[in-house]
Protein backbone atom coordinates (compact mmCIF):
# COMPACT_ATOMS: atom_id res chain seq x y z
CA UNK A 1 0.00 0.00 0.00
CA UNK A 2 1.58 3.36 -1.39
CA UNK A 3 1.02 6.26 1.11
CA UNK A 4 1.46 9.60 -0.76
CA UNK A 5 3.42 12.82 0.84
CA UNK A 6 -0.30 15.02 0.99
CA UNK A 7 -2.10 12.11 2.64
CA UNK A 8 0.62 11.87 5.47
CA UNK A 9 0.83 15.84 5.59
CA UNK A 10 -2.93 15.69 6.02
CA UNK A 11 -3.33 12.97 8.57
CA UNK A 12 -0.57 14.00 10.73
CA UNK A 13 -1.85 17.69 10.90
CA UNK A 14 -5.34 17.04 12.04
CA UNK A 15 -3.66 14.64 14.69
CA UNK A 16 -1.07 17.19 15.97
CA UNK A 17 -3.70 19.86 15.79
CA UNK A 18 -5.83 17.48 18.00
CA UNK A 19 -2.94 16.71 20.61
CA UNK A 20 -1.97 20.73 20.45
CA UNK A 21 -5.82 21.58 22.28
CA UNK A 22 -5.23 19.13 24.56
CA UNK A 23 -1.94 20.37 25.63
CA UNK A 24 -2.44 23.99 25.68
CA UNK A 25 -5.50 22.92 27.96
CA UNK A 26 -3.10 20.80 30.11
CA UNK A 27 -0.51 23.64 30.42
CA UNK A 28 -3.61 26.41 30.97
CA UNK A 29 -4.45 23.97 34.39
CA UNK A 30 -1.12 23.94 35.26
CA UNK A 31 -0.45 27.77 34.95
CA UNK A 32 -3.71 29.32 36.21
CA UNK A 33 -4.57 26.70 38.20
CA UNK A 34 -8.23 26.74 36.50
CA UNK A 35 -9.82 23.87 35.27
CA UNK A 36 -10.63 24.85 31.52
CA UNK A 37 -13.55 21.74 31.21
CA UNK A 38 -16.76 22.29 29.42
CA UNK A 39 -19.60 23.17 31.39
CA UNK A 40 -20.90 19.63 30.33
CA UNK A 41 -17.90 18.26 32.25
CA UNK A 42 -18.71 19.51 35.32
CA UNK A 43 -21.79 21.26 35.01
CA UNK A 44 -22.64 21.60 39.25
CA UNK A 45 -18.84 23.30 39.56
CA UNK A 46 -19.76 25.96 36.31
CA UNK A 47 -23.22 26.39 38.29
CA UNK A 48 -21.23 26.92 41.72
CA UNK A 49 -19.16 29.46 40.02
CA UNK A 50 -21.56 31.02 38.42
CA UNK A 51 -23.82 31.35 41.38
CA UNK A 52 -20.65 32.52 43.68
CA UNK A 53 -19.69 35.08 41.27
CA UNK A 54 -23.31 37.00 40.75
CA UNK A 55 -23.44 36.78 44.97
CA UNK A 56 -19.72 38.30 44.89
CA UNK A 57 -20.78 40.94 42.60
CA UNK A 58 -23.97 41.75 44.57
CA UNK A 59 -22.13 41.99 47.76
CA UNK A 60 -19.25 44.26 46.24
CA UNK A 61 -22.00 46.56 44.78
CA UNK A 62 -23.58 47.11 48.11
CA UNK A 63 -19.89 46.94 49.54
CA UNK A 64 -19.06 50.09 47.57
CA UNK A 65 -22.77 51.82 48.59
CA UNK A 66 -22.27 50.91 52.33
CA UNK A 67 -19.18 52.39 51.90
CA UNK A 68 -19.78 56.11 50.65
CA UNK A 69 -22.86 56.19 52.93
CA UNK A 70 -20.37 55.42 55.85
CA UNK A 71 -18.26 58.52 54.16
CA UNK A 72 -21.52 60.59 53.95
CA UNK A 73 -22.51 59.88 57.61
CA UNK A 74 -19.38 60.43 58.74
CA UNK A 75 -19.06 64.04 56.92
CA UNK A 76 -22.35 64.71 58.14
CA UNK A 77 -21.59 63.89 61.70
CA UNK A 78 -18.63 66.02 61.78
CA UNK A 79 -20.85 69.07 60.22
CA UNK A 80 -23.51 68.47 62.95
CA UNK A 81 -20.77 68.61 65.70
CA UNK A 82 -19.47 72.20 63.66
CA UNK A 83 -23.15 73.44 64.05
CA UNK A 84 -23.51 72.36 68.15
CA UNK A 85 -20.24 74.41 68.51
CA UNK A 86 -21.57 77.61 67.09
CA UNK A 87 -24.84 76.92 69.02
CA UNK A 88 -22.55 76.98 72.11
CA UNK A 89 -20.32 79.84 70.78
CA UNK A 90 -24.27 81.68 70.61
CA UNK A 91 -25.20 80.65 73.96
CA UNK A 92 -21.73 82.08 75.07
CA UNK A 93 -22.11 85.58 73.17
CA UNK A 94 -26.08 85.92 75.00
CA UNK A 95 -24.61 85.23 78.79
CA UNK A 96 -21.72 87.81 78.59
CA UNK A 97 -23.94 90.61 76.57
CA UNK A 98 -26.84 89.83 78.98
CA UNK A 99 -24.92 89.64 82.06
CA UNK A 100 -21.64 91.35 82.00
CA UNK A 101 -20.89 95.09 82.52
CA UNK A 102 -20.85 95.60 78.72
CA UNK A 103 -24.30 94.32 78.64
CA UNK A 104 -26.25 97.60 78.03
CA UNK A 105 -23.12 99.62 75.70
CA UNK A 106 -24.55 99.97 72.04
CA UNK A 107 -21.32 99.94 70.43
CA UNK A 108 -19.99 96.44 72.01
CA UNK A 109 -23.23 94.62 70.98
CA UNK A 110 -23.57 96.08 67.94
CA UNK A 111 -20.12 95.18 67.32
CA UNK A 112 -20.90 91.64 68.55
CA UNK A 113 -23.69 91.31 66.42
CA UNK A 114 -20.94 90.63 63.84
CA UNK A 115 -19.92 87.29 65.84
CA UNK A 116 -23.86 86.61 66.06
CA UNK A 117 -24.21 86.86 61.95
CA UNK A 118 -20.85 84.65 61.49
CA UNK A 119 -22.24 81.97 63.83
CA UNK A 120 -25.37 82.01 61.07
CA UNK A 121 -23.32 82.01 57.80
CA UNK A 122 -21.18 79.12 59.16
CA UNK A 123 -23.98 77.17 60.59
CA UNK A 124 -26.11 77.70 56.96
CA UNK A 125 -22.77 77.15 55.12
CA UNK A 126 -22.13 73.38 57.44
CA UNK A 127 -25.89 72.59 56.58
CA UNK A 128 -25.50 73.15 52.65
CA UNK A 129 -22.49 71.09 52.52
CA UNK A 130 -22.17 68.57 49.74
CA UNK A 131 -19.87 65.19 49.05
CA UNK A 132 -19.71 64.26 45.73
CA UNK A 133 -22.12 66.77 44.36
CA UNK A 134 -24.64 65.41 46.68
CA UNK A 135 -26.18 67.48 49.36
CA UNK A 136 -24.96 65.92 52.60
CA UNK A 137 -28.29 67.18 54.62
CA UNK A 138 -30.50 66.75 51.30
CA UNK A 139 -33.59 64.68 51.69
CA UNK A 140 -34.81 62.53 48.85
CA UNK A 141 -34.57 65.04 45.66
CA UNK A 142 -33.22 67.83 47.12
CA UNK A 143 -29.83 69.47 45.80
CA UNK A 144 -29.67 72.12 48.04
CA UNK A 145 -31.39 72.53 51.25
CA UNK A 146 -31.45 76.47 51.87
CA UNK A 147 -31.27 79.12 50.11
CA UNK A 148 -31.43 82.97 50.77
CA UNK A 149 -33.77 82.93 48.15
CA UNK A 150 -36.29 80.93 49.83
CA UNK A 151 -37.42 82.30 52.93
CA UNK A 152 -39.86 81.76 55.80
CA UNK A 153 -40.78 84.11 59.02
CA UNK A 154 -40.51 82.23 62.23
CA UNK A 155 -43.83 81.68 64.83
CA UNK A 156 -43.89 85.03 66.61
CA UNK A 157 -43.22 85.57 69.94
CA UNK A 158 -44.63 87.84 72.39
CA UNK A 159 -43.89 89.82 75.69
CA UNK A 160 -46.54 90.87 77.46
CA UNK A 161 -46.52 94.87 78.49
CA UNK A 162 -42.95 94.10 77.35
CA UNK A 163 -42.20 92.14 80.36
CA UNK A 164 -41.55 89.05 80.99
CA UNK A 165 -40.19 86.07 79.11
CA UNK A 166 -41.11 85.48 75.88
CA UNK A 167 -44.05 82.65 74.98
CA UNK A 168 -46.12 82.15 71.57
CA UNK A 169 -48.48 84.50 70.53
CA UNK A 170 -51.83 84.08 70.43
CA UNK A 171 -53.54 82.53 67.42
CA UNK A 172 -54.30 84.59 64.70
CA UNK A 173 -51.33 87.21 64.83
CA UNK A 174 -48.65 85.27 62.32
CA UNK A 175 -45.79 86.50 59.77
CA UNK A 176 -45.16 85.35 56.22
CA UNK A 177 -42.88 86.99 53.51
CA UNK A 178 -43.71 87.21 49.79
CA UNK A 179 -42.77 84.52 47.71
CA UNK A 180 -39.18 84.79 45.18
CA UNK A 181 -39.08 88.34 47.48
CA UNK A 182 -35.45 89.55 47.77
CA UNK A 183 -34.60 90.15 51.21
CA UNK A 184 -31.77 92.21 52.17
CA UNK A 185 -29.97 92.16 54.97
CA UNK A 186 -30.40 88.28 56.46
CA UNK A 187 -30.77 87.00 58.62
CA UNK A 188 -34.08 89.50 59.73
CA UNK A 189 -34.83 90.26 63.09
CA UNK A 190 -38.02 91.92 63.79
CA UNK A 191 -39.48 93.86 66.99
CA UNK A 192 -43.04 95.36 66.83
CA UNK A 193 -44.18 97.38 69.64
CA UNK A 194 -48.36 98.16 70.20
CA UNK A 195 -49.16 101.63 71.35
CA UNK A 196 -52.57 101.42 72.37
CA UNK A 197 -52.63 104.81 73.09
CA UNK A 198 -52.78 105.53 68.99
CA UNK A 199 -53.84 101.75 67.71
CA UNK A 200 -50.27 101.61 65.47
CA UNK A 201 -47.26 100.02 66.05
CA UNK A 202 -43.89 100.62 65.91
CA UNK A 203 -41.64 98.35 64.24
CA UNK A 204 -38.00 97.71 64.75
CA UNK A 205 -35.95 95.80 61.43
CA UNK A 206 -32.48 94.24 62.57
CA UNK A 207 -31.81 97.43 65.13
CA UNK A 208 -33.38 100.06 62.53
CA UNK A 209 -36.47 101.90 63.34
CA UNK A 210 -39.44 103.04 61.21
CA UNK A 211 -39.30 106.60 61.20
CA UNK A 212 -42.84 107.11 62.35
CA UNK A 213 -45.22 104.04 63.87
CA UNK A 214 -47.31 102.25 60.97
CA UNK A 215 -51.16 101.21 61.33
CA UNK A 216 -52.44 98.03 59.69
CA UNK A 217 -54.80 97.63 56.92
CA UNK A 218 -57.34 95.42 55.94
CA UNK A 219 -59.62 92.70 57.55
CA UNK A 220 -57.87 90.70 59.54
CA UNK A 221 -55.77 93.60 59.70
CA UNK A 222 -52.26 93.28 58.36
CA UNK A 223 -49.00 95.23 59.53
CA UNK A 224 -46.75 96.09 56.11
CA UNK A 225 -43.03 95.76 57.71
CA UNK A 226 -41.72 96.83 54.09
CA UNK A 227 -39.36 94.57 52.18
CA UNK A 228 -41.72 92.13 51.56
CA UNK A 229 -42.22 91.22 55.19
CA UNK A 230 -45.64 91.36 56.50
CA UNK A 231 -47.73 90.52 60.27
CA UNK A 232 -51.07 89.19 60.26
CA UNK A 233 -52.72 90.30 63.18
CA UNK A 234 -56.18 88.39 63.85
CA UNK A 235 -56.27 88.41 67.39
CA UNK A 236 -56.38 92.01 69.31
CA UNK A 237 -52.95 93.02 70.77
CA UNK A 238 -52.87 94.12 74.24
CA UNK A 239 -51.54 97.19 75.83
CA UNK A 240 -47.90 97.45 75.87
CA UNK A 241 -47.60 93.76 74.01
CA UNK A 242 -44.24 93.68 72.26
CA UNK A 243 -43.93 90.72 69.38
CA UNK A 244 -40.80 89.21 67.64
CA UNK A 245 -40.36 87.37 64.77
CA UNK A 246 -37.56 86.11 62.58
CA UNK A 247 -37.34 85.83 58.66
CA UNK A 248 -34.83 83.36 57.65
CA UNK A 249 -34.17 80.67 54.94
CA UNK A 250 -36.64 77.52 54.87
CA UNK A 251 -36.22 74.01 54.08
CA UNK A 252 -36.42 73.00 50.68
CA UNK A 253 -35.27 69.95 50.12
CA UNK A 254 -37.22 66.19 50.48
CA UNK A 255 -38.60 65.13 53.78
CA UNK A 256 -37.40 61.55 53.41
CA UNK A 257 -33.86 60.58 54.33
CA UNK A 258 -31.78 58.64 51.75
CA UNK A 259 -31.77 54.93 53.22
CA UNK A 260 -28.88 52.99 52.68
CA UNK A 261 -29.35 49.58 50.94
CA UNK A 262 -27.95 46.46 52.55
CA UNK A 263 -28.47 42.89 52.51
CA UNK A 264 -31.33 40.84 51.33
CA UNK A 265 -33.54 44.09 50.10
CA UNK A 266 -33.38 46.00 53.87
CA UNK A 267 -32.57 49.43 53.93
CA UNK A 268 -31.07 51.25 56.85
CA UNK A 269 -31.58 55.07 58.14
CA UNK A 270 -29.93 57.24 56.30
CA UNK A 271 -28.09 60.89 57.37
CA UNK A 272 -30.56 63.02 59.06
CA UNK A 273 -31.77 65.77 56.19
CA UNK A 274 -31.62 69.47 57.26
CA UNK A 275 -35.15 70.23 58.47
CA UNK A 276 -34.81 68.02 60.99
CA UNK A 277 -31.43 69.44 62.33
CA UNK A 278 -32.29 73.03 61.87
CA UNK A 279 -36.08 73.36 62.30
CA UNK A 280 -36.41 70.32 65.03
CA UNK A 281 -38.71 68.43 62.68
CA UNK A 282 -39.55 64.42 63.56
CA UNK A 283 -39.56 62.44 66.24
CA UNK A 284 -36.13 63.72 67.90
CA UNK A 285 -36.64 67.31 67.34
CA UNK A 286 -37.58 70.04 69.66
CA UNK A 287 -39.22 72.05 67.30
CA UNK A 288 -36.88 74.85 67.64
CA UNK A 289 -35.84 77.07 64.50
CA UNK A 290 -32.14 77.10 65.31
CA UNK A 291 -31.25 79.73 62.26
CA UNK A 292 -33.88 81.36 63.78
CA UNK A 293 -32.69 81.67 67.01
CA UNK A 294 -29.33 82.98 66.01
CA UNK A 295 -30.88 85.70 64.27
CA UNK A 296 -32.69 86.65 66.93
CA UNK A 297 -29.80 86.89 69.03
CA UNK A 298 -28.39 89.26 65.76
CA UNK A 299 -31.37 91.21 66.02
CA UNK A 300 -31.43 91.67 69.92
CA UNK A 301 -27.75 92.67 69.83
CA UNK A 302 -28.25 95.12 67.04
CA UNK A 303 -30.71 97.15 69.32
CA UNK A 304 -28.45 96.81 72.45
CA UNK A 305 -30.99 95.57 74.29
CA UNK A 306 -29.47 93.50 77.10
CA UNK A 307 -33.13 92.19 78.32
CA UNK A 308 -34.16 90.88 75.03
CA UNK A 309 -30.97 88.97 74.93
CA UNK A 310 -31.57 87.54 78.20
CA UNK A 311 -34.41 86.06 77.42
CA UNK A 312 -33.03 84.10 74.13
CA UNK A 313 -30.86 82.04 76.30
CA UNK A 314 -33.43 79.63 76.93
CA UNK A 315 -34.23 79.30 72.99
CA UNK A 316 -30.76 79.18 72.21
CA UNK A 317 -30.20 76.40 74.38
CA UNK A 318 -33.05 74.23 73.47
CA UNK A 319 -31.68 75.26 69.83
CA UNK A 320 -28.52 73.56 70.91
CA UNK A 321 -29.61 70.53 72.86
CA UNK A 322 -31.78 69.63 69.65
CA UNK A 323 -28.61 69.94 67.49
CA UNK A 324 -27.20 67.55 70.25
CA UNK A 325 -29.55 64.75 70.27
CA UNK A 326 -29.46 64.95 66.09
CA UNK A 327 -25.74 64.44 66.87
CA UNK A 328 -26.54 61.21 68.94
CA UNK A 329 -28.81 60.05 65.87
CA UNK A 330 -25.94 60.32 63.25
CA UNK A 331 -23.34 58.79 65.48
CA UNK A 332 -25.35 55.89 66.18
CA UNK A 333 -26.70 55.89 62.39
CA UNK A 334 -22.44 55.88 61.30
CA UNK A 335 -21.64 52.84 64.10
CA UNK A 336 -24.70 50.87 61.78
CA UNK A 337 -23.29 51.47 58.67
CA UNK A 338 -19.74 50.66 59.62
CA UNK A 339 -20.88 47.77 61.27
CA UNK A 340 -22.43 46.35 57.98
CA UNK A 341 -19.89 47.44 56.03
CA UNK A 342 -17.47 45.27 57.99
CA UNK A 343 -20.27 42.22 57.59
CA UNK A 344 -20.17 42.79 53.77
CA UNK A 345 -16.23 42.75 53.84
CA UNK A 346 -16.35 39.25 55.87
CA UNK A 347 -19.00 37.84 53.33
CA UNK A 348 -16.78 39.09 50.14
CA UNK A 349 -13.83 37.21 51.68
CA UNK A 350 -15.82 34.66 52.25
CA UNK A 351 -17.21 34.13 48.65
CA UNK A 352 -13.45 34.62 46.66
CA UNK A 353 -12.33 32.20 48.83
CA UNK A 354 -15.46 29.96 47.67
CA UNK A 355 -14.55 30.99 44.38
CA UNK A 356 -11.44 30.51 43.91
CA UNK A 357 -11.48 26.73 45.68
CA UNK A 358 -14.62 25.98 43.62
CA UNK A 359 -12.14 26.57 40.23
CA UNK A 360 -8.87 25.10 41.70
CA UNK A 361 -7.22 22.66 39.65
CA UNK A 362 -6.85 19.20 40.67
CA UNK A 363 -2.80 18.80 40.29
CA UNK A 364 -3.36 14.93 39.26
CA UNK A 365 -6.04 15.45 36.63
CA UNK A 366 -3.41 17.87 35.29
CA UNK A 367 -0.65 15.42 35.74
CA UNK A 368 -2.67 12.61 34.53
CA UNK A 369 -4.17 14.34 31.37
CA UNK A 370 -0.18 15.84 30.99
CA UNK A 371 0.84 12.39 31.10
CA UNK A 372 -1.79 10.66 28.92
CA UNK A 373 -1.38 13.69 26.16
CA UNK A 374 2.16 12.59 25.95
CA UNK A 375 2.10 9.30 25.74
CA UNK A 376 -0.62 9.22 22.94
CA UNK A 377 1.39 11.75 20.75
CA UNK A 378 4.80 9.44 21.17
CA UNK A 379 2.53 6.46 20.05
CA UNK A 380 1.06 8.74 17.08
CA UNK A 381 4.77 9.53 16.13
CA UNK A 382 5.84 5.88 16.13
CA UNK A 383 2.96 4.58 14.20
CA UNK A 384 3.76 7.42 11.56
CA UNK A 385 7.21 6.80 11.59
CA UNK A 386 6.13 3.54 10.64
CA UNK A 387 3.78 3.78 7.66
CA UNK A 388 6.36 6.21 6.07
CA UNK A 389 8.75 3.48 6.22
CA UNK A 390 6.76 0.93 5.00
CA UNK A 391 5.21 3.43 2.44
CA UNK A 392 9.37 4.42 1.64
CA UNK A 393 10.07 0.38 1.41
CA UNK A 394 7.14 -0.05 -1.19
CA UNK A 395 8.14 3.41 -3.12
CA UNK A 396 11.37 2.25 -3.65
CA UNK A 397 10.21 -1.97 -4.76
Amino acid sequence: MRVTHNLMFKTGSSAMQAQQQDILKVQESSLTGNRTNRPSDDPTGIYRHMLFSADLTGVQSLKKTTEFASQRLTLADSHVNQVHERMLESKDLALKMANSHVGGNPEIMKATAEDAEAIYLDILKSVNSEIDEIPIFGGSRTRLPYDSKNLNATAVQVRSNGKGPMAPAPAGITASVADNHSVTDLPVSVKVTYLASSGQFDVDVNGIKNPQPTAPTGTPPVLNIGNGISMTLGSNPAPGDVYYFEVVPKYQGGAADRPVKVLNGQTLPGNINAQELLEGTGSVGRNVNVLGAVAALRGALLRADPDEVSFLLDRLQEGRAQVSDLQAVTGVRVTQVDAVGKTLEIDELALEEAKATNIEADILGVMSSLEQTTQAMQVMTITERQVLNTSLIDFIR
